[in-house]
């Protein structure tokens, strides 16, 4: 089957193209990958076998003179909402010209995600540095499932190069012309084998791309920004953690361990284990977030979340977590509806004691300020 097929927009060539010359002119390029597990890695037997740095060999390749850098900001078992708030200090701190992104089997295909897809998009057009944002949108082996149909109409409105695994791997799966067993032990995370594809078909969309900027098809400047679609309410996400944010601590303790690797995301957050210990946040936004890990240690402890005193509708954090994979970055929307302008306590308490684990807050988030 050909390829190309997995070409869903090659996108205005001011993107992509403006990333080539300066790799040739200024001879330099920085290049970030943000996404979830499947961009960190997992599956591929080292890491050069990763997806991620199998399609940065491209950019080698095709300009050796050039200094090119990469960072892989790929954390499993997140999403764009998270993906949204932490675009600032994981990917636009690195000062990137190019940036794909990877979300479509974390997010799910609604308008949700759709909004939270579009704020992080947005977020990284609007960077000085960014010159092109890249779309890739992989998929479940076992039923196609994905949420490229709301991540690529954002995708289309803003005109992004944009490729498609589902369009190419589900067809060869469905017509029987491959066993998915040879992409992906788990319907999810691909092999080496599957790794390679999925670089092959991302070299197969710049390929597209630099031969009509050599071919010199007219490009320009970045294209303008355009008006958006959704509310785009986690366009200006802020993340609190110890490092930036000193909440009242009753019971709870700063957590200053260092995590061996980045995908890591339990850290620098707060952890407590006795019953009626709490931390308190304050913090200004309408949508008021919340980072906790779920752990597969049990019994764990259960906390909840109050913001302004409101008890009656407090939320729930039980941080037994049934599945056996490991513990969980789990993020929960509090309330969409705070008042603006003003600030809002946030009030995390433990309400049963876990023997085999602390509770861990990892961040507050606030947007929609």
């Amino acid at each position: 089957m050909d390829k190309s097929i997995s070409i869903v927009n090659k996108g205005s060539l001011s993107f992509l193209g403006n990333a080539f010359k300066k790799a040739e002119t200024d001879g330099r390029l920085s290049v970030v990958y943000l996404g979830g597990s499947i961009t960190q890695g997992c599956n591929a037997s080292t890491e050069d076998k990763r997806y991620v740095d199998l399609s940065f060999q491209w950019w080698k390749e095709k300009f050796p003179a050039a200094d090119i850098t990469m960072f892989n900001a790929g954390i499993g078992a997140t999403t764009s909402q998270y993906g949204a708030a932490r675009a600032e200090e994981h990917v636009l701190s690195r000062k990137p010209d190019v940036v794909f992104v990877e979300f479509s089997v974390n997010d799910d295909d609604t308008d949700f995600f759709k909004e939270t897809y579009e704020s992080l998009v947005r977020r990284l057009l609007a960077a000085e540095s960014v010159k092109a944002v890249v779309l890739i949108n992989n998929l479940f082996y076992d039923d196609g499932r994905n949420a490229q149909r709301v991540h690529n109409e954002i995708g289309l409105h803003y005109d992004l190069p944009i490729v498609s695994v589902k369009n190419y791997a589900w067809q060869l799966v469905q017509c029987g012309e491959i066993d998915p067993k040879v992409y992906t032990d788990d319907n999810l995370h691909p092999t080496d084998i599957g790794h390679k594809m999925i670089a092959d078909l991302i070299k197969g969309l710049l390929e597209e791309n630099y031969s009509a900027y050599k071919n010199g098809d007219v490009f320009g400047a970045k294209p303008a920004l355009a008006e958006k679609i959704t509310p785009c309410r986690y366009e200006d996400a802020v993340i609190y953690r110890n490092t930036n944010c000193t909440p009242i601590l009753d019971g709870f303790s700063a957590d200053t361990h260092k995590a061996d690797r980045f995908c890591d995301p339990f850290k620098d957050g707060w952890t407590g284990s006795a019953k009626g210990s709490s931390v308190t946040f304050e913090a200004e936004g309408s949508i008021l977030m919340l980072q906790w890990r779920r752990t597969v240690k049990q019994p764990a402890p259960i906390a909840y979340a109050t913001i302004d005193g409101d008890i009656a509708n407090r939320v729930k954090l039980d941080a037994n977590f049934d599945e056996t994979w490991g513990d969980l970055c789990c993020l929960t929307t509090l309330t969409e509806s705070a008042a603006k302008g003003v600030k809002h306590t946030i009030r995390v308490e433990i309400a049963e004691e876990g023997s085999a684990n602390d509770f861990m807050v990892i961040s507050l988030i606030a947007a929609d300020n």
